[in-house]
């Protein structure tokens, strides 16, 4: 009988164990989809040439064309569940809506000013998955966003630049401004609508957001912008590699929400992005760094250990209360 109880605790264990490694499977991979998501910044921003919404476009054709043979291999109706079918539509639009902002603000504003909005996203995540969602937000977590955020500050020198009586605001300025604003919004809403339909399989979700995107981008940059063809030599391998870091990153950042909370993957997306943001200056664009970028990049990485370690303490935490339960039992 001793022996009957000691294999089972020993199994019991071994699962404890083996389900360790994936307590932080969510965060890696929302700093992994953030890695990716930098690189598509840096291939939008050499994309000169082309028009926004056109560089957008290519980016859902990508994922719509390399979602397609997994979405076929799964078996699974690729519109997805009759009760989900209207919020993966929700989902497309404000995903689309948010790529094609983005884009746009990037290309009228300088990208420290594009990232010190768009990058501020992680508040308004949290805020609208504590309404819609009801996920509950700790203190820690609030810590977490407060120092992001505080971190994007510095960053991109927005101090500096409020200050700056010399800035003029055009109407491209005033685009770029109002389209990073937009563009957070519906970051906002399409990061709970993707943990809203975590239970859809994740090829089905990624073609079902290719395809409404393409068409909903299709659409806007036939309005407001003009399609040319891309230069010969190299800016035909940045579209390629824009639509391949598009999928994968799109691909992690669908895997982190089926297994974490909206909040902690939006921040720790954000960190990274703009932890690498800060790297991409100084190696690709040989900016300089300086006070503000040093002390900004040091708070972003501080927040990525914080919610890494509170993530462990909480899961520590409750493997020992489980542990106690069974031993009183």
């Amino acid at each position: 009988m001793k022996r009957f109880q000691s294999e089972g605790k020993s199994d019991e264990n071994h699962n404890l164990s083996a389900k360790k490694p994936s307590i932080f499977r969510g965060l890696i991979l929302a700093m992994l989809s953030g890695i990716f998501y930098s690189l598509v910044s840096v291939i939008v921003k050499e994309l000169t040439n082309l028009h926004p919404g056109q560089i957008a476009l290519y980016r859902f054709i990508a994922i719509f064309v390399t979602a397609l043979p997994q979405t076929v291999q799964v078996g699974q109706n690729p519109f997805g569940p009759k009760k989900f079918r209207i919020h993966l539509i929700l989902r497309g639009i404000a995903g689309g809506t948010n790529i094609f902002l983005n884009f746009v603000a990037m290309h009228n504003l300088s990208i420290s000013e594009a990232t010190s909005i768009i990058f501020s996203s992680p508040v308004f995540v949290t805020v609208a998955a504590r309404i819609f969602l009801k996920e509950p937000c700790s203190v820690s977590q609030s810590f977490a966003v407060v120092f992001t955020v505080t971190g994007i500050i510095f960053t991109t020198k927005l101090p500096s630049h409020l200050t700056d009586k010399q800035v003029v605001y055009t109407k491209e300025r005033l685009c770029g401004l109002l389209a990073a604003i937009c563009s957070v919004l519906c970051s906002s809403l399409a990061i709970p609508l993707t943990r809203k339909v975590k239970s859809v399989h994740q090829a089905v979700m990624t073609f079902f957001y290719g395809l409404v995107t393409m068409a909903e981008t299709l659409f806007l940059t036939a309005i407001f912008g003009n399609f040319r063809w891309h230069h010969c030599g190299i800016e035909a391998a940045y579209i390629v590699l824009l639509g391949l870091f598009s999928f994968v990153g799109q691909t992690m950042m669908v895997l982190a929400l089926q297994c974490e909370m909206a909040g902690p993957v939006s921040t720790v997306k954000a960190a990274s992005d703009i932890g690498l943001a800060f790297l991409w200056q100084i190696v690709i664009f040989h900016e300089d760094p300086d006070s503000y970028c040093i002390v900004g990049s040091a708070l972003v990485g501080f927040s990525i250990v914080f919610i890494g370690f509170n993530k462990w303490r909480s899961s520590h935490s409750g493997v020992s209360d489980s542990q106690n339960v069974e031993d009183k039992s």
